[in-house]
């Protein structure tokens, strides 16, 4: 089984070398980062269809996006003319995914929980629009649509992922026969939404610890600049940086770092 922790963070680290890179990641190249893994063919295609990344075209319309998003973020309005061709290209895709009706789409819980690893991708396709709508609720001024999908999907897909086989948890008998009944559905149906909420949940806690840290960075960059002009003044020389450390509190290398970021700072 795949260990849920070294996924994401290998996914995220495949994320942010897509967002860089100049060209569209290949399939090849992507499928590298998680050829230790035990993935089958179904979710090495789920992967590089969630990882694709927009040209260099694209790109400027993601930072159009990013810009317009903080704008709105406010007020949690947002068009989808301001979103990335890629991603417009997605919802377009998804879209025209043909909803199963209620018997058809049971047929697909029962084959996923008797085992039939194919049933995966039939039952991610019916929930991408649902996952669309959970990301919505978690749109903030760093955390945008197209990103929060990202996390939502790969979250629904481990969760699939997860229920595979599991028919005696539900209420069928064994692997391989029985029916799902109505309230094992709709317990089902509640685990793969609550995984999806986790996931986002989860990266919206991330950027917002980041956040706390530049703050707490920017705190401290402001706090030795304050020192450093107080004993300017006090002892009409520049301090040295052990008289900065006495003053502050801080280690004699973090105000070194500290000091170097505020001289990045000003020459911007």
């Amino acid at each position: 089984m795949v260990d849920k922790i070294t996924f994401m963070e290998t996914l995220r680290f495949v994320q942010e070398i897509a967002k860089t890179s100049a060209e569209p990641m290949s399939k090849e190249e992507i499928q590298s980062y998680f050829q230790d893994m035990d993935l089958s063919k179904e979710q090495q295609e789920m992967i590089y269809q969630y990882l694709q990344t927009p040209g260099e075209d694209d790109r400027k319309e993601k930072h159009k996006e990013q810009k317009e998003q903080r704008q709105a973020a406010g007020t949690g309005a947002e068009k989808k003319s301001s979103y990335s061709a890629h991603f417009r290209m997605y919802l377009k895709e998804i879209s025209a995914v043909p909803r199963l009706d209620k018997d058809q789409e049971r047929s697909l819980y029962e084959r996923l929980l008797k085992g039939e690893e194919a049933a995966i991708a039939d039952l991610s396709g019916q929930w991408l629009k649902r996952v669309i709508e959970l990301a919505e609720n978690y749109i903030a001024p760093r955390a945008f649509l197209e990103d929060l999908v990202q996390e939502g999907n790969m979250s629904l897909l481990l969760c699939l992922r997860q229920l595979l086989g599991e028919g005696a948890k539900y209420g069928m008998a064994g692997s391989g026969q029985g029916t799902l009944g109505e309230d094992q559905r709709t317990k089902l149906e509640q685990r793969l939404e609550a995984s999806v909420i986790d996931g986002l949940e989860s990266y919206r806690r991330e950027l917002e610890g980041e956040r706390d840290s530049e703050n707490a960075i920017l705190a401290k960059v402001n706090l030795v600049y304050e020192a450093r002009k107080a004993l300017a003044e006090e002892n009409g020389t520049d301090p040295t940086l052990q008289e900065l450390c006495e003053y502050t509190m801080i280690p004699p290398e973090e105000i070194a770092d500290l000091l170097a970021l505020h001289e990045t700072k000003e020459h911007k």
